[in-house]
């Protein structure tokens, strides 16, 4: 059986993995970045991969790596990430040199969309969409069976769509993204300037925090949810209408939260979208879950090697 190595790269933390063609995730490791520099990046993941390796006696046939920000997947470039000054790294080779093993890369949310037809829920779908709720907010788009990445390789950036005209300043330039209010960090502000409690050490109160205090039964952190539900909904039904996808997946670490604001985007696209054109889009969390990234990497390699969407 085929295994692969695949390193998924966030912008928070790293996971390093060995997933085999049947998907079966057969080792993997996490851990959280020293420094946000392409030095320390690449430094971290490879030496967490040669423990891997050594420790498994592993010998994958080849590496995948996801990575956030923008990709040039054919020339194995991390082209650019904003909470970073990363900026054309050329990963693929420096990767491929240390750890001797061809090495492919693409944007996240694009080998996400990979993920879902190799290993996931849309194995048997030709035209769907992926929405990434993280740190940031992007995405892919998958139409007749093959991703659409767009002139220039950026097709899918969900999150860079105005909703407040005039609004928050976005790190892409703009004001008012989408990103800007309802990315987990965007959740965190939204509830604090809605006047909810600081976390047990007095700092603001993440997503994740305020997903428990919400199950909890606390009115103002479900209402936070209902109204991300809302704003993704309202951005959903218009990709929805344009693209006429048969699914749409919501996957990041904010979809772990998926029945907290499941329902409020459900019901927001449903009034939204052209119903007669779009009678039955199905919407649902990923369940890849927190290793979509992970899978997403091995999806990479996969594609490639196998030369699956040519």
């Amino acid at each position: 059986m085929k295994t692969y190595l695949c390193l998924d790269i966030g912008g928070s933390k790293y996971i390093v993995g060995l997933i085999d063609r049947d998907g079966n995730l057969l080792e993997s490791r996490k851990g959280t970045w020293a420094a946000l520099t392409q030095e320390c990046i690449l430094e971290t993941v490879c030496a967490e991969a040669e423990r891997l390796l050594a420790d498994t006696g592993a010998t994958p046939c080849a590496c995948g790596i996801t990575i956030p920000g923008l990709a040039d997947a054919k020339r194995g470039l991390w082209v650019e990430a904003q909470f970073s000054g990363i900026r054309d790294f050329p990963i693929c080779k420096a990767v491929s040199q240390r750890l001797s093993l061809p090495c492919y890369c693409d944007n996240d949310a694009q080998a996400y969309s990979l993920a879902e037809m190799i290993f996931g829920c849309c194995t048997q779908d030709k035209d769907f969409l992926y929405v990434n709720v993280s740190n940031g907010i992007g995405g892919s788009i998958v139409s007749g069976g093959r991703l659409l990445y767009g002139a220039r390789g950026n097709a899918g950036e969900y999150g860079h769509c105005v909703v407040v005209p005039g609004g928050r300043p976005c790190k892409c330039g703009s004001r008012g993204c989408l990103e800007m209010y309802a990315a987990g960090p965007a959740i965190a502000r939204n509830y604090e300037e809605a006047g909810g409690a600081p976390d047990e050490g007095g700092k603001r109160a993440d997503a994740k925090v305020i997903a428990e205090r919400a199950r909890g039964g606390e009115a103002l952190a479900q209402r936070i949810f209902t109204e991300e539900g809302k704003m993704l909904g309202s951005l959903i039904a218009k990709a929805v209408n344009l693209l006429n996808p048969a699914k749409v997946v919501i996957g990041g670490g904010v979809s772990l939260a998926f029945d907290l604001f499941g329902p409020a985007l459900k019901e927001t696209v449903v009034e939204e979208i052209y119903n007669g054109a779009n009678p039955d889009v199905e919407i649902l969390p990923t369940p890849l879950g927190y290793m979509a990234g992970l899978y997403g990497a091995a999806a990479i390699a996969v594609s490639q090697t196998e030369h699956l969407f040519d």
